[in-house]
């Protein structure tokens, strides 16, 4: 198990990370472009000012809810 790295200001280009587990790491300011996160779960994440732009959110659940179901209830409400 890899403990206590300092990785800051790495990039990461055409990695398999699949099955890996992450705790207690800061991504603060990253960004990530074309990348596959189906099936992950996150949990005592924070996503504070986090921006999500041109995703698939198809079967995504926060707290349980569907995010396209958000997304539609939202479209609907803002035509009105």
């Amino acid at each position: 198990m890899e403990e206590n790295k300092l990785l800051q200001g790495r990039n990461f280009h055409n990695m398999d990370l699949a099955g890996s587990n992450f705790g207690q790491v800061q991504l603060r300011t990253s960004s990530f472009h074309s990348v596959d996160m189906e099936a992950c779960r996150f949990r005592d994440v924070s996503f504070i000012n986090v921006t999500m732009e041109a995703c698939e959110f198809t079967g995504m659940r926060i707290d349980g809810v569907l995010v396209s179901d958000l997304l539609r209830v939202y479209a609907e409400s803002s035509k009105k």
